[in-house]
């Protein structure tokens, strides 16, 4: 065998001469340590990475979900509703206008009328007065008068109450009219843009919620990613391990093989140290070399890997910065929709109170026309009794012949003061019609339901505690995200081992080449020593790249080829990480 003879030594600091391997040993546990110490640190921060994006992820969820749906539906509906009401409200106050002048015409009709009414019916317990003395005592007629004025007296009572209520009804018509009067005036002011507005706030609250929907799985779905990303990484932080490990196992040869070259020295055989020297070199370059490559791939993904991790966190937090109807935030859009909400709500109070007001004396001239319809149907029983009563009278005049002439004429005159009380009572009932349909007009709600109008505060709580929400949702979003970006920063930092071990791992790989001369012929061979040596090598490994890279130096073949293939795919399954 032909090689240069060397002993391979260095210089201490103190000048004594030290074993190469000796000196790479010491290097290449110093290189394993730190790298060891990165990926312990990156494995933390990982760790904190991983509970900062569920965080992270709770935060936006937080905002996304502030309002509830079900919440969010009514108080859209409330909204329109209300925008519905107040856009009808000019067109319902014409209405109301015109059923007030209604009122007041039919009001003035019914009191005319009564006061016929009240004179007939003087005319008729005259009538009955006179009855009784033309009667002079006769048959019936005394108890006929006294039965017919008794009546007339209830008729009497009747038409005084409906007199009275008539009035008072009468008396509310003008307070009516002046709310109705800043109701036309209040409808004006403010519309239609007040309703116009809230109109337009329904509908980007819709909106709002339609893009708080999509966001939810916009958020969903990068989470998953990011997530499942970090459980990749989680894997390939492997790599610091296994890269330590094959390092510490090259440093560990290094000492075994200063053992196995002082032991051929001593034996007297230096050309069988050289040629162990050289051959034990070259698979160490080889391994040192494999290591380091593996090394350089794996952490440029990883690398990678938290970049598009970063980006993806800024793509969550993106959309919350840009949405909305006004392209704002959900905390911002909400803080203008709630304060838009309570303007509307502030300056249609008078408005609402108005309508209120009006609607309400509507409802109670309601009632007051049905009791009038009750009293007039009082009047008409007693009309129909009268009327029997002359007929009745008529009738015994006639049958007492020439004596009861006088009789005959008073009950003559009795049907026509009746036939006037029902004309004038037909009058009166139709009057009270036209009093009926304008105080229903006036007295109705919209649509029949009340409750429309004072539900808009409802809706305002419901926008003011999701603008909380997303208030409180949004800082820990900020410092969530600010979190995660200086994690993944660090991260990114630490694992730049490109940088932080490139040059010594070169360094030490270019010292074992320069030791480095592996047999090149078939009769070269390698001495007991040195097989026992690639054996204890081969024993120190744990992961069957080493194996593969060792297998191309031993010349004893330490392991069967199927083992070492079989061994292989498994690393090959555990390292695919990315």
């Amino acid at each position: 065998m032909t090689r240069v003879e060397h002993k391979a030594v260095e210089s201490d600091r103190d000048g004594d001469e030290m074993p190469a391997w000796s000196v790479l040993a010491t290097e290449l546990e110093s290189v394993a340590s730190g790298l060891d110490q990165r990926f312990v640190d990156a494995g933390r921060s990982l760790e904190r990475a991983y509970d900062t994006v569920g965080n992270l992820i709770g935060s936006l969820e937080s905002v996304t979900n502030a309002l509830d749906r079900d919440a969010a539906d009514r108080a859209v509906a409330t909204m329109q509703a209300n925008a519905d009401q107040l856009a009808s409200l000019p067109a319902r106050q014409k209405t109301r206008q015109h059923s007030l002048d209604i009122l007041q015409q039919a009001s003035g009709t019914v009191q005319t009328e009564i006061g016929r009414v009240d004179r007939t019916l003087d005319l008729l317990k005259i009538c009955g007065q006179y009855l009784k003395v033309a009667a002079a005592g006769a048959h019936g007629f005394a108890e006929f008068a006294d039965a017919m004025v008794a009546e007339l007296d209830v008729s009497e009572r009747e038409i005084h109450e409906i007199s009275k209520e008539v009035g008072q009804l009468a008396s509310t018509v003008p307070c009516v009219v002046e709310v109705n009067r800043v109701l036309a005036s209040e409808c004006a002011r403010l519309c239609p843009h007040v309703p116009d507005k809230l109109a337009a706030d329904a509908i980007g609250l819709q909106q709002n919620q339609i893009e708080a929907a999509r966001r939810a799985e916009t958020i969903a779905t990068i989470a998953r990613d990011i997530r499942s990303k970090l459980s990749a990484a989680h894997g390939a932080l492997q790599i610091g391990d296994i890269t330590r490990q094959r390092l510490e196992h090259v440093a560990q040869a290094c000492s075994l093989l200063g053992t196995a070259v002082d032991e051929l020295n001593r034996a007297g055989d230096p050309a069988a140290a050289s040629a162990l020297e050289g051959q034990v070199m070259a698979m160490l370059a080889a391994q040192v070399a494999d290591a380091a490559a593996d090394l350089q791939k794996e952490s440029r993904l990883l690398g990678g890997n938290f970049r598009a991790i970063a980006m993806q966190v800024a793509t969550m937090v993106a959309p919350h910065e840009s949405s909305g109807v006004e392209r704002t935030s959900d905390g911002a859009f909400l803080q203008l929709l709630e304060q838009s909400v309570a303007d509307v709500d502030a300056v249609t109070a008078q408005l609402r109170d108005a309508d209120m007001r009006s609607t309400q004396l509507g409802s109670e001239a309601s009632a007051t026309v049905r009791r009038l319809g009750d009293r007039l149907t009082t009047i008409h029983r007693v009309t129909s009794g009268v009327r029997i009563m002359a007929w009745n009278s008529d009738l015994r005049s006639f049958r007492m012949g020439r004596e009861g002439d006088g009789l005959a004429r008073i009950a003559t005159e009795i049907r026509c003061a009746v036939n006037t009380l029902e004309a004038v009572s037909a009058s009166i009932a139709s009057a009270f019609e036209q009093l009926s349909d304008a105080a229903d007009a006036i007295g109705s709600p919209p649509d029949g339901n009340e409750a429309t109008a004072g539900s808009l505060p409802e809706a305002l709580a419901v926008i003011r505690a999701g603008a909380l929400l997303t208030r409180q949702g949004m800082s820990g979003l900020d410092r969530d995200a600010g979190a995660i970006h200086d994690i993944v920063a660090a991260m990114t930092s630490t694992l730049d081992c490109e940088t932080a071990f490139a040059e010594p791992l070169a360094r030490i790989n270019a010292k074992l080449d320069a030791l480095a001369m592996p047999l090149v012929e078939a009769s070269q061979s390698i001495s007991a020593t040195g097989e026992q040596l690639f054996h204890a090598i081969n024993a120190l490994y744990t992961m069957a790249r080493e194996r593969q890279v060792h297998a191309r130096f031993s010349p004893s073949q330490d392991q069967p080829e199927a083992e070492v293939a079989a061994m292989s795919e498994e690393t090959d399954d555990c390292d695919g990480l990315f």
